[in-house]
C-alpha cells in the first residue's frame, strides 16, 4: 500500500488539474488543504473505527513522589484504552476515576483508596499547555516501566514537503478534498462534478471502514507482551 508524501500529493493536484506552472494556489495552500483533509478524514475513521488509530503501548517510568504524567504526544482527545500496572509480581489494569469514587470530598484530601491499587484522572484545564494524567495514591516508590498504557492516536499532519500521509487507504478522497479546494478558488465550472466524485470517495471510506468492525466484537484485545516483560 502505497504512502503518500505531501510532495507527491502536491504534484498530482497541480498535474491532474493543469496547475503546474501557475502559483493561483501556493504550495502553502495546498499544504493547509492536505491538512484539512486529513481532519475530516480523521474525524469520520474515529467515529465509525478508532481502532483504525490504535497505537503501540508505551511504557514510562512510575516516579516516587510524582503524581503529574505526561501523555503521547501525538494521543487524540485523551482517548486512553488502558492502562496496565507492573511492579515485581504485581501486575493489574490501572482504574479510572469514577464519579462515585467520591472524588473531591475524599480522595483529593486524604488519598485513600478502598484498595491499593493506582488509579488515574486525565485533567485538562486552560491553565495548562496539554492534558495530563495525574495517578492516584501518589507513588511512593519508583519504578521503572511501571505503566504501559495504550491509546488511540491522532493522524499525522504535514509541516514539511517530505512527510507521510499516514491512512493510505483513504489517498484518493485527500487527494480530491485538495483538487475540490482549488476549484472553490478559482470559482472552476467543474466545481460541482467534483464535489460529487469527493463524496463518492467519502462514502468508500465509510463503506471501507465499516467492512473493518469484527461482527458483534467489541472486546479490548489484551496486551500480553507487558505480562512477559521484566522489570
Amino acid at each position: 500500500m502505497k504512502y503518500w508524501t505531501f510532495t507527491e500529493v502536491k504534484d498530482k493536484v497541480r498535474k491532474d488539474l493543469g496547475l503546474e506552472q501557475e502559483e493561483f494556489v501556493t504550495n502553502s495552500e495546498l499544504m493547509g488543504y492536505v491538512n484539512d483533509a486529513i481532519d475530516e478524514a480523521e474525524a469520520g475513521i474515529l467515529t465509525i473505527y478508532e481502532d483504525y488509530f490504535l497505537a503501540k503501548p508505551v511504557a514510562f517510568d512510575i516516579v516516587a513522589g510524582q503524581k503529574e504524567y505526561e501523555l503521547p504526544e501525538n494521543i487524540y482527545a485523551s482517548k486512553i484504552r488502558g492502562i496496565v500496572y507492573k511492579g515485581g509480581t504485581d501486575i493489574y489494569s490501572v482504574r479510572k476515576f469514577k464519579e462515585r469514587d467520591d472524588f473531591w470530598g475524599h480522595v483529593e484530601l486524604t488519598d485513600e483508596f478502598d484498595d491499593d491499587f493506582y488509579h488515574y484522572i486525565i485533567y485538562n484545564d486552560s491553565a495548562s499547555s496539554k492534558p495530563v494524567m495525574h495517578i492516584y495514591p501518589t507513588p511512593s516508590r519508583s519504578v521503572p516501566n511501571g505503566f504501559r498504557l495504550r491509546y488511540i492516536r491522532n493522524a499525522n499532519r504535514i509541516e514539511n514537503t517530505g512527510d507521510y500521509i499516514d491512512i493510505p487507504e483513504f489517498a484518493n478522497f485527500i487527494i480530491q478534498y485538495c483538487k475540490v479546494r482549488c476549484y472553490e478558488k478559482e470559482g472552476h465550472p467543474n466545481m460541482q462534478s467534483a464535489q460529487g466524485k469527493l463524496e463518492f470517495y467519502r462514502d468508500q471510506m465509510v463503506s471501507t471502514l465499516t467492512d473493518k468492525i469484527p461482527d458483534g466484537d467489541n472486546t479490548i484485545a489484551l496486551d500480553l507482551d507487558f505480562y512477559n516483560d521484566t522489570v
